[in-house]
């Protein structure tokens, strides 16, 4: 009995010994597990895994394969390529082989793996590799995107300087999120394929067109296709969000725009399975990237239209057809969630699927069921099946549970915040582990970004409330003005509103957060990136002696110098509301731009951007710096020479969280 006893107490203390909270190294070092395939009968799904490699300061990624039926399928791993990375599968007909991209050889290719023997061959040979691609149902007709190189170098036009890297400049779009223009543009082309070989020569679609694919998708016959590009160039393209969706047919050659007339968006469009309709998603409103995203219905012999979501609240993403042509399943946010609906066709009603704190990611059809991908606050991105017949939901990947398991986690809670003007806001509260509420905790305010970017639960491998709340901080999280999955006018509202009643719903957040017994109003810090960078500066002028320190990371200082030296014109003249030359904008540039206010400034600050940050230049955050360091006040830069908007490379995402909570502990 003393034995038992023994041994019992020991499995108690390894087992506390073994739960810690959420470190850095562990949240660099999770496995990323991709949107799945699934084969043509259903029953198996192929999913590609990243596994990180810190020490060469990159990821690598592999083929799996597992059955969608049952709990806890059986898994093949196909691939194991440390150094390469081998992505976007897709079955054929038969599910005995699969279809990937790798970049095994150089620039990315097309390749084929036997599913049973693992036996792979390369199929393509595209100069400038492949972007995406679709096989046709016979696996005969093999469709892909690659750059086609259209305009000239300096070094090009003038043979005797070939080292010069000098550009010559007439138009706007030089340059986008991170990338100078490269003097080339994505085109879709199509090649007959003949047992996994090439077997002739590949048209250009779109041959002599200096346009873009965005995406596209491929009818079942093989012979008809659909993609969605923006036919302007330059200045046009950079003040308009116009993207058409085109239909072409391989035979006749002819080009039809099936979105004629719509000045917005226009994406994504996807083949019924009888191959006589389309559909895609659709913003009605010129210059707005956030608008409400519906869903439009075409049939493909009498070429009418028709809007399927009028009367549903939210946009609509991932649209996916029912096998029998007569439902789409979609992703919409609502609430700080995002979930699956299935919309009827014939009658326009639209029911809700799954239900929980979740953010559903993808959609595939599986005989009677949906395999989907879905993250929480707590649990990275993992692969779920959603029984149709029987409404339950069930999770089919464990990529990181061994990991998971090991860590303690903190507890999250939803807490309904009245604003300044009376209205509800979802706040969503991270919590330490092992929280006590007879204590006082640190607390950090997040700004999200976007600005139209709903907080929901969404697993972020930077900004990671559960990593913040296990260095001992409370997180609040609010769902402020601009956001979307809480009807139309709240998303919309903070256009041309930019430090208007957003900033004051981030106030209404903190401010409840302060009343709390357990929060030390005391220490109280605000961080964010993109917009929630901005956010930040703008607090950093107007925020009363609340807080104790900031972080911005990419955000907008001076929305004068920002206006002219960022990329997609259409954003800033959409939810700026225009340049800050007419003089109708003057007040509104005084009002809102965080740069007017730094007289204001007596805060902590940590600023941090990247070199290669187009959409936010990075003298937004040096001007940010600059006055911080002439103020005497405690200022830090993290540059980041090598990153853009995101951070992505390993060893900056190290440093980039080492950083950021050096700063915390200094200054909260």
């Amino acid at each position: 009995m003393k034995l038992f006893l023994k041994v019992f107490f020991l499995g108690l203390f390894f087992t506390a010994q073994a739960q810690q909270p959420l470190t850095i190294e562990q949240l660099i070092n999770f496995k990323k597990v991709s949107i799945p395939t699934v084969s043509n009968d259903g029953a198996a799904m192929c999913y590609v895994v990243e596994t990180t490699h810190v020490e060469k300061n990159k990821g690598s990624r592999d083929l799996f394969t597992a059955s969608t039926e049952g709990e806890n399928p059986e898994v093949i791993q196909l691939t194991n390529t440390p150094n390469i990375n081998e992505y976007a599968p897709q079955w054929n007909a038969k599910g005995s082989h699969i279809y990937f991209l790798s970049n095994e050889e150089g620039a990315p290719q097309v390749w084929v793996i036997d599913v049973k023997s693992k036996e792979k061959n390369k199929i393509t040979a595209v100069p400038d590799g492949v972007g995406s691609f679709i096989i046709n149902k016979e696996e005969q007709v093999l469709f892909y995107t690659s750059d086609v190189k259209m305009g000239k170098t300096v070094s090009e036009i003038y043979t005797d300087a070939p080292k010069s890297e000098a550009r010559i400049i007439d138009d706007l779009m030089y340059r986008h999120w991170d990338s100078w223009d490269d003097y080339s543009y994505t085109h879709l082309f199509y090649v007959p394929v003949k047992n996994f070989v090439v077997a002739g020569a590949a048209v250009d679609l779109m041959n002599n067109e200096p346009f873009d694919v965005e995406n596209f998708d491929v009818n079942s016959n093989g012979k008809e296709v659909v993609y969605s590009c923006k036919k302007l160039k330059g200045k046009e393209f950079a003040v308009s969000t116009n993207t058409d969706v085109y239909y072409y047919h391989t035979e006749s050659k002819q080009i039809k725009n099936l979105s004629e007339g719509n000045m917005g968006y226009d994406m994504n469009p996807k083949f019924s399975n009888n191959g006589k309709y389309v559909v895609w998603e659709s913003m009605k409103t010129p210059g707005f990237e956030s608008d409400k995203a519906d869903i439009v219905y075409t049939d493909l012999n009498t070429s009418q239209s028709q809007k399927l979501t009028v009367n549903f609240p939210e946009g609509a993403s991932n649209l996916t057809w029912s096998k029998n042509d007569n439902s789409i399943y979609f992703i919409a946010p609502i609430q700080g969630t995002y979930q699956i609906y299935q919309l009827d066709i014939a009658n326009k009603k639209i029911k809700q699927l799954t239900q929980g704190d979740h953010d559903c990611k993808s959609i595939s059809l599986a005989g009677g069921s949906l395999i989907f991908a879905k993250t929480t606050m707590t649990v990275p991105q993992e692969i779920y099946k959603y029984d149709l017949s029987k409404n339950k939901e069930s999770q089919l990947t464990f990529v990181n549970k061994k990991e998971l398991d090991q860590i303690l986690k903190g507890k999250i809670e939803k807490r309904m915040v009245k604003t300044s003007d009376g209205k509800d806001m979802l706040v969503w509260i991270t919590y330490p582990p092992n929280f006590d509420a007879s204590k006082k905790y640190p607390t950090l305010l997040y700004c999200q970004g976007g600005p139209q970017s709903m907080v929901s639960c969404f697993y972020s491998f930077r900004w990671n409330f559960q990593l913040m709340a296990a260095q001992g901080y409370i997180v609040v999280a609010p769902n402020r003005r601009g956001l979307p999955g809480f009807g139309r006018a709240w998303n919309d509202e903070i256009s041309g509103d930019w430090g208007g009643q957003a900033m004051k719903d981030y106030l209404s957040a903190i401010d409840d957060a302060a009343k709390l017994p357990y929060v030390d109003a005391n220490r109280l810090g605000a961080v964010g990136a993109s917009y929630g960078g901005y956010s930040v500066y703008w607090l950093a002028g107007n925020h009363n002696k609340r807080f104790k320190t900031f972080i911005a990371h990419c955000g907008l200082f001076n929305l004068e110098s920002w206006y002219t030296t960022t990329e997609e014109m259409f954003f800033a003249n959409h939810d700026i509301g225009g340049p800050y030359w007419k003089p109708e904008m003057a007040e509104l540039y005084k009002k809102f731009s965080p740069h007017r206010f730094v007289q204001n400034w007596d805060t902590p600050i940590m600023v941090i951007h990247g070199e290669k940050d187009f959409r936010v230049p990075i003298s937004e955050g040096m001007q940010a710096f600059g006055v911080a360091q002439l103020k005497n006040i405690k200022s830090r830069f993290l540059y980041i020479p090598d990153e853009g908007h995101w951070v992505l490379k390993p060893q900056n995402a190290l440093v980039w969280q080492r950083e950021f909570f050096r700063w915390l502990k200094e200054t909260l």
